[in-house]
């Protein structure tokens, strides 16, 4: 078994911003398994998103905003 990835280590950032978000399996069930996961701005932290929530995400600023945290200036 793998220890535990604490902040300090190389992994932590990369774990955090790629790891599916607990109760994902729910938040699918509740939208008919059309979930989609999205990146929180401010933490990259990813967290589940219904269709629309994610639309929501995407009109509402929270991905511009994220792009502009990762300096993609396209978006």
């Amino acid at each position: 078994m793998d220890g535990l990835i604490l902040p300090g280590n190389p992994l932590f950032d990369l774990t955090l911003a790629t790891a599916i978000p607990p109760g994902w399996r729910q938040a699918a069930e509740s939208c008919n398994a059309q979930v989609a996961f999205v990146a929180e701005p401010g933490s990259g932290l990813l967290r589940p998103a219904s269709p629309a929530e994610l639309e929501d995400y995407l009109a509402g600023g929270e991905y511009d905003e994220r792009m502009d945290e990762l300096g993609d200036s396209e978006s």
